[in-house]
């Protein structure tokens, strides 16, 4: 069951990988004749140019959502599992319905934090105008 576990948190943790992998032709659509086969960039998402405090916490809440929605979701299966399996004990009913609140609560702090930096850049903007 640890091992099972184990494979599934890391294929989670490798998602974002995929995600920002790229094709041989590069960032702009370019391609480079020169390379043969199958070659990828992984792009940093800190790569651009930070001149504010706005835009730092801009990108490390974009990182950490990156991150942390793979493992919510992992939690959120975890929790469902879990009730599955208790067959109705109480204390495995309890312990998958802390897991579940617990794996909510993340849920809602970070996608939350995102949400008010969204909110407060926007409000910003409109007053720079």
């Amino acid at each position: 069951m640890k091992s099972l576990m184990f494979s599934v948190l890391a294929y989670i943790l490798a998602v974002p990988v995929h995600v920002f992998a790229r094709g041989a032709e590069g960032a702009y659509g370019q391609t480079d004749s020169t390379k043969t086969g199958l070659q990828f960039q992984i792009d940093s998402p800190l790569r651009r140019e930070i001149f504010s405090l706005e835009t730092l916490l801009t990108a490390v809440l974009n990182v950490l959502l990156v991150l942390a929605v793979p493992i919510i979701v992992f939690f959120l299966i975890l929790a469902g599992f879990n009730y599955v399996t208790a067959q109705g004990n109480p204390e495995k009913i309890k312990t998958a319905t802390r897991s579940l609140t617990y794996a909510i609560i993340g849920a809602v702090l970070i996608l939350g934090g995102v949400a008010i930096s969204e909110i407060i850049e926007s409000v910003v903007r409109s007053f720079q105008n």
